[in-house]
This record gives C-alpha cells, sequence and structure tokens, in this order.
C-alpha cells in the first residue's frame, strides 16, 4: 500500500518537529524583502567544497556569489542569488536573509577529490549546474556575515551525475 510510506516518514521525530516548526515558526518570525546595501563580503567555505568564497550585494535582494576551493579537485563556482526573505521579527542586532539561486561549477583533475574518488581525479575537466539555498545572517554592529548553503545539482564531463554542496560560510565584509 503506497501511503504505509507516508505513515513512517510522519512517525519520525524529526519530521514532525520540523514540519510543527514549519507551521508555528510562521507566527513566531515576520518575514519582509530582503534590502541590503550594496558591498562585497570575502570569507571561508567550511564543508563541501571548502575554500574561499566572495560575495556581492547588488543593493536590495539580489546578490552575486563565487566560491573557489577544493572538492571534487580544484573548482570554481558562481550563483545568482535572489533574496527569498528577511525573517527575524527584531533585526537591531542581526538579520537572516533565506535565498534561492542558480549558477555553474567547474572542476578541473587534482587535489581534493572527496567523496566522489578517482571519477574526477583523473584527467578530464567537469562542469555542472547547482542551485543553492541558503541562510545568510548579517550582524548590523560589526563587518560580519555568516550562514550555511546547500546546492543539489548535477555534473556533467564523460558521464552525468549527481551533485550535492553543503558549507558553513564566514564572510568579513566591505
Amino acid at each position: 500500500m503506497p501511503h504505509q510510506g507516508w505513515k513512517r516518514i510522519w512517525a519520525s521525530r524529526a519530521w514532525r518537529s520540523c514540519f510543527l516548526f514549519c507551521l508555528l515558526g510562521g507566527g513566531i518570525c515576520a518575514a519582509e524583502p530582503v534590502q541590503q546595501r550594496e558591498g562585497w563580503g570575502l570569507g571561508l567555505m567550511l564543508g563541501y567544497p571548502i575554500g574561499l568564497t566572495a560575495k556581492y550585494w547588488l543593493g536590495g535582494a539580489n546578490a552575486i556569489d563565487l566560491g573557489v576551493g577544493g572538492g571534487p579537485g580544484f573548482r570554481i563556482h558562481a550563483d545568482f542569488d535572489w533574496g527569498l526573505a528577511q525573517v527575524l521579527e527584531k533585526k537591531a542586532d542581526l538579520t537572516l536573509d533565506l535565498y534561492l539561486g542558480v549558477g555553474g561549477v567547474v572542476a578541473f583533475p587534482s587535489g581534493f577529490c572527496g567523496p566522489y574518488g578517482d571519477r574526477f581525479c583523473g584527467e578530464q575537466v567537469f562542469g555542472g549546474v547547482r542551485v543553492p539555498f541558503g541562510l545568510d545572517f548579517r550582524l548590523r554592529r560589526a563587518p560580519v556575515n555568516f550562514g550555511l548553503e546547500l546546492a543539489p545539482g548535477i555534473w556533467f564531463g564523460s558521464y552525468v551525475t549527481g551533485l550535492f554542496d553543503g558549507f558553513l560560510f564566514v564572510r568579513y565584509l566591505f
């Protein structure tokens, strides 16, 4: 019976907690349009990939996000991010932006291969498409930005395979 699978998923405590948080969290948090001033941030990505990150806020809701680092091989990614909502009721000291983007990634065969193993450490360059979703915290009284980004996607090369990036980041704003 197909509905048995849904019962098993709903029985999971983590799933119920997430559902209730989303349901009740709407009353706690007031979402507003994202409004960030124009400027740059430069910092570190810690996770997969690991490396350097830069972000340029275009003023308002949108930004361009760049990453250079390892995993798999030496890689570069660039995304255009749309600010979906600014989600903290009391934003005196901190803002929290939710964003969604689309971008590309190129990996060169060398260095850190991670869970992809020898498939990406051969002699072929791989390209891909990624769709990042993230939480972007920004301190108002210090020039610091930090958060979490998850980005599913697809690698293209001698074969096609899935891609999943997940990392924490911290940036100095100037």
